[in-house]
């Protein structure tokens, strides 16, 4: 009797201590935050509480197309904030991030993601906010790579939201222009990531973050929109530091600059008219443009030229060379960089290297083509496409870089030429967007550029780099190899190699030094 009482009580203790276990690990895995619209349900991701889908802005449908983002309307209770939000609109990628991965794309879409460490320090904390790339009509907050878990179990408060992209993103026409009464136009995209920058200020000290220290950083389009960001009025205040990942900078001989808003017959406005009779829309009926189906504005964003940001006086008063160049941008610490296989972007735009080529004076363009030939082991069109790679993304950034440093910003160039292992012998280098993966310390990820637990090594050590840039603005410490502060007279980077990460003075510095004869800024 005595024994069946005890195993009854201990069954019942056991019982007791399962439920309280399990009460406990729901209470784990349901984190709360309240923001300014109202209570957030997260949930557990390794050591992260990350928070997700949660509106920063109205859905930009119906009457709010073409529009400047609008507050988030506010709820009541607590909002489940598990999952991402939808995509913005756009194709479906070429290359899937990763196996099975599909997210549903809507207009309704903008929704920011939060990572932030479960075990909170007493202090705030640095904030990191990532702007993707996508050559301005694709991409997501909500892309593998770019899970910020790894992030926040290092003291960070890591911030990824989508914006919109393509004719939904970039677009004028002069009936908005009109309704507009003055008010910026076009770059709706650009809009979407000022609001959520404001978010970020108004909210971030819900999730641990210190508003006062935050880092934007971005790849290609993203990194572009870093330095379009640091130059836009419409900005100032929103941030403290920096990053440009492949951002390139300057606009080359080609397809690929931006349209003026409405000076003469190549203008965003013009451009947008011609397109919108095309499909039946004429004069100024901007209610018939809003109703242009969603699917119909997706095709015709990578048809023919493909929408870019609009230099409207504005939000973009000048290109980002101009601005560079002649100071019409912040002075903050500032890290930019790019890759060895540049021109990877080639196989999307398979004109662009002919083009820049051809702009040339002949004989410039035998100079040139004589510094890429790999000491006359490379044909014409290899080295051709390996000038337009440095052109379009290295050079840029050694400008860059002399352009804020010469401000007196500490600044941090870098050159990316790590080839994952299991790539190694089937690629030249390292590719467009290849550091992103090893940046966010998701390595463990599938990847299309073949990361994995192989690159651990240089993921660690690029990775604490970035954590310690957006901690101090100083990318140094921790018995990394020592990254010397850029600038014009000592013209010193950090090269990231198969070996590692060492400085390097004078990189490649008389390729880059034609490129900058070749691409010399007009005054503005």
């Amino acid at each position: 009797m005595a024994s069946a009482f005890l195993n009854k009580t201990i069954r019942r203790f056991m019982t007791a201590l399962a439920v309280s276990l399990a009460v406990a690990d729901v209470a784990a895995a349901a984190p709360v935050a309240t923001i300014d619209s109202g209570q957030l349900t997260g949930k557990i991701e390794g050591g992260a509480d990350a928070f997700l889908g949660i509106p920063f802005a109205r859905p930009p449908v119906g009457s709010l197309r073409w529009r400047p983002p609008q507050p988030p309307a506010a709820w009541i209770g607590a909002r489940q904030a598990t999952s991402y939000g939808p995509d913005c609109m756009q194709i479906p990628m070429s290359s899937a991030p990763g196996p099975g991965f599909a997210n549903p794309t809507s207009e309704d879409c903008l929704y920011v993601n939060v990572w932030t460490p479960s075990r909170r320090p007493s202090k705030t904390m640095p904030v990191m906010v990532w702007i993707y790339g996508g050559a301005f009509i694709m991409g997501a907050g909500s892309y593998p790579d770019y899970d910020g878990a790894h992030f926040a179990e290092d003291g960070i408060v890591l911030v990824t939201f989508n914006y919109r992209v393509g004719l939904f993103g970039f677009f004028a026409h002069p009936a908005l222009t009109r309704e507009a009464g003055g008010a910026p136009v076009g770059n709706y995209g650009l809009m979407d990531q000022i609001a959520a920058l404001k978010w970020v200020q108004r909210n971030i000290a819900a999730f641990g973050g210190d508003p006062k220290n935050v880092t934007i950083f971005g790849e290609s389009a993203g990194g572009v929109f870093v330095n379009t960001l640091l130059e836009s009025p419409a900005a100032r205040g929103l941030f403290a530091k920096a990053i440009s990942e492949s951002g390139g900078g300057r606009t080359l001989a080609g397809g690929l600059g931006w349209p003026a808003l409405s000076s003469g017959p190549g203008s965003a406005e013009s451009r947008g008219a011609a397109w919108a009779r095309s499909v039946g829309v004429t004069g100024d009926d901007v209610a018939a443009l809003r109703a242009i189906p969603a699917d119909v504005l997706v095709k015709a964003s990578v048809s023919g030229k493909l929408p870019s940001p609009i230099i409207d006086g504005k939000l973009i008063p000048y290109t980002i060379d101009e601005a560079m160049a002649h100071g019409h941008r912040l002075s903050v610490p500032y890290m930019v960089g790019a890759n060895s296989w540049e021109e990877s972007l080639l196989q999307y735009l398979p004109n662009e290297a002919h083009d820049y080529v051809a702009a040339m004076t002949p004989a410039t363009r035998k100079e040139a083509l004589a510094l890429y030939d790999d000491g006359g082991n490379a044909d014409e069109d290899t080295a051709a496409k390996k000038l337009w790679g440095e052109a379009f993304m290295v050079a840029p950034a050694r400008a860059l870089a002399r352009a804020m440093a010469a401000s007196g910003a500490p600044t941090y160039l870098y050159h990316y030429a790590y080839v994952p292992v299991a790539m190694r012998g089937k690629v030249p280098g390292a590719a467009h967007s290849a550091e992103i993966n090893l940046v966010f310390a998701n390595e463990g990820r599938v990847s299309m550029f073949g990361e994995g637990i192989a690159d651990k090594t240089i993921a660690d050590l690029m990775h604490g780099y970035w954590v310690a840039f957006a901690r101090t603005g100083d990318p140094n410490g921790d018995g990394r190899p020592k990254w010397p502060r850029y600038s014009a007279t000592n013209d010193t980077l950090l090269d990231i190699t198969n070996d590692g990460a060492a400085a390097r003075k004078d990189f490649e510095e008389t390729r880059l030094n034609l490129l900058d004869r070749i691409a010399a800024p007009k005054q503005p």
